[in-house]
């Protein structure tokens, strides 16, 4: 009885293992396809986004020139809409000069000055723009490759550089 029990049990965990393991060379190929196909469109769709000026990224990670790299937990975001930017991002540094009141950092929405844009070249896209806060002249160095992770760096006139990275939404 014991035997009988094991050999159907066994037979049972073959017959489970085999037919969940199993993938025809076509199903393979249209599951690698789709893969190919959603990429491509990712691809297409970042590439008009920026062609545009119309885009907006993400931040997940802080990397400051003191303190290394810290994740960011809140939305913070760049965005980019036609001539003007919205710079939602946090700030730790050193301030070489002080301002008077409460500052605003990089969290302001201001037109931007100048944008130039190289295009794609080895599959990033790289981006400089330019915009002036209320309380500084600050340059704005933008990565993006076609999936649509992004780098950027921050250099204000009047405090230390920051960089954060991210994907673009």
């Amino acid at each position: 009885m014991r035997t009988r029990l094991l050999s159907v049990t066994c037979l049972f965990a073959g017959v489970l293992l085999f037919g969940c393991s199993t993938m025809t060379k076509a199903e393979g190929e249209t599951k690698k396809a789709r893969k190919e196909a959603k990429k491509a469109e990712r691809a297409e769709y970042v590439a008009k986004a920026l062609d545009n000026r119309h885009y907006k990224i993400g931040i997940d990670l802080m990397i400051t020139r003191r303190m290394g790299s810290k994740p960011v937990t809140s939305d913070w975001e760049l965005e980019v809409k036609g001539d003007t930017l919205v710079s939602y991002l946090p700030y730790f540094g050193v301030a070489y000069e002080a301002t008077y009141g409460r500052s605003t950092g990089l969290d302001f929405t201001a037109p931007i000055n100048s944008y130039e844009d190289s295009g794609f070249h080895k599959g990033k896209r790289s981006i400089r723009l330019q915009a002036r806060s209320d309380e500084d002249l600050i340059d704005y160095y933008i990565e993006v490759t076609s999936d649509g992770s992004a780098f950027i760096d921050v250099t204000p006139r009047k405090r230390e550089g920051i960089s954060f990275s991210g994907n673009m939404e």
